[in-house]
């Protein structure tokens, strides 16, 4: 949980210009710039946006030490569909391993410059309840999945799960624990619904209302995702 600790403190303790953005904007932002990271085929494309959004979170003084670790994590779980795509071509593999880094450091920009009751105040305006529920009780669960995951790549370390050199070896063994990660979700799902049941859940957890009003930065931040998707799809 301690993911979980340090990303919530750099949201609501961050006094960086990004910090200070209005939720809906940077949420736009987000979605833009996962778009534009989705449709590209272009390694020069979403290796530029990926530098983009580096420079976006050093401005913010987002510690990278504390960040870094997490984009591990798409980069192992990436790793079986890219040596499959190697197959085809080279190029095709660092393509699917540049999207998921891309795609993790767009999230982290996100949740490490708004506050996770920010961006629910936000979903909850057109979202039904129970998604929103759903999407909160997710983001928490998230964090406890990667520090499992970090436990369980230790433990293949050093029990040698992991051989350099030895690729279907490490395909099987990871592939054995993305089986295991997946049953240990599905116990903590019900656990965590056990939980809330006892507690007095009944659905609907009640968020307030976001009234910033937008700024000209809130609008600049929006127009450069818009940029981007553009240049991508243009260019």
């Amino acid at each position: 949980m301690h993911h979980l600790a340090e990303i919530d403190n750099i949201s609501i303790s961050g006094k960086s210009i990004c910090h200070n953005l209005k939720a809906v904007s940077k949420m736009i932002f987000a979605l833009f710039v996962l778009i534009a990271v989705v449709v590209s085929d272009s390694i020069i494309h979403i290796g530029g946006i990926m530098l983009i959004l580096m420079g976006i979170l050093i401005f913010s003084k987002i510690p990278l030490k504390t960040v870094g670790g997490l984009i591990l994590y798409p980069v192992f779980f990436s790793l079986l569909f890219a040596l499959i795509m190697m197959q085809q071509s080279f190029e095709a593999g660092i393509i699917v391993i540049f999207k998921a880094v891309g795609a993790a450091l767009n999230m982290i920009l996100l949740i490490t410059t708004t506050s996770y009751v920010d961006i629910f105040k936000v979903l909850s305006l057109f979202l039904p309840k129970i998604l929103v529920d759903i999407f909160l009780f997710t983001y928490r669960s998230l964090f406890i999945f990667i520090d499992q995951i970090g436990n369980l790549i230790k433990n293949m370390r050093l029990r040698g799960g992991y051989r350099a050199f030895n690729i279907f070896s490490n395909l099987k063994n990871v592939a054995g624990a993305l089986g295991i990660m997946v049953i240990h979700s599905i116990d903590m799902s019900n656990r965590m619904y056990q939980i809330f049941s006892l507690r007095g859940y009944s659905g609907g957890i009640i968020v307030g209302y976001d009234d910033k009003k937008f700024g000209v930065l809130d609008f600049l931040y929006m127009a450069v995702s818009i940029i981007i998707l553009v240049g991508v799809i243009v260019f």
